[in-house]
């Protein structure tokens, strides 16, 4: 029995493989000094531990980051695995197990609490949730609105009428005294200017 039990990577880096399972105790993980190799980075260096109990062969995690499953539930404690179970490391590899499988009733050599029988797994995971993006961060100070254009031409209108006034002073000064001045000057300065309308 012993010498047929095996894993049959299903899903990983290298589907079809096969890892013998022809040892007392076999080490599962990234790392190269473990007896079966998968490297991938959902596995941990050191990510399960498959042991033979009698003619059974029972797996259990090792405290690895991702998670050992067994047909879709995470293991709490060993498990004695039964022919076509599927082995989960991470959410990236999956294994399937050939092999004897377990009586039903009967406990696993060390442990006289628990049966051969599946152990208590909780679910795993769910997968994380992107979180939703930061609120966006507002300037303290509020930024210059720029005055309406009407508000511009209006100051515009209002500087031009100031300086057409000016103007307008100015000139009827200068015409009072031009006319003065002219009063005093011989007629043929002044004539054309009243030909033309001006006086």
């Amino acid at each position: 029995m012993t010498n047929s039990s095996r894993l049959v990577v299903s899903q990983g880096p290298q589907p079809g493989q096969t890892f013998m399972l022809d040892q007392d105790v076999l080490t599962v993980g990234r790392d190269p000094s473990n007896d079966i190799v998968i490297n991938d980075p959902q596995i941990s260096r050191q990510h399960a531990r498959i042991a033979r109990q009698g003619d059974l062969m029972v797996l259990e995690d090792v405290g690895s980051t991702n998670g050992t499953f067994v047909n879709g539930l995470r293991l709490t404690g060993p498990h004695a695995l039964a022919n076509g179970d599927v082995i989960g490391l991470g959410d990236a590899v999956t294994l399937t197990y050939y092999g004897m499988s377990p009586a039903t009733t009967e406990p696993l050599a060390g442990r006289p609490d628990a049966f051969l029988e599946r152990q208590i797994y909780e679910p795993p995971p769910p997968p994380p949730a992107c979180a939703p993006p930061p609120p966006p961060v507002y300037a303290a100070t509020p930024t210059p609105v720029p005055e309406p254009a009407q508000k511009k031409k209006g100051r515009a209108g209002l500087w031009i009428g100031c300086g057409c006034l000016v103007l307008l002073v100015a000139a009827a000064c200068v015409s009072v005294f031009v006319l003065d001045y002219l009063a005093l000057l011989p007629p043929i300065f002044y004539e054309p200017l009243r030909w033309l309308g001006f006086i």
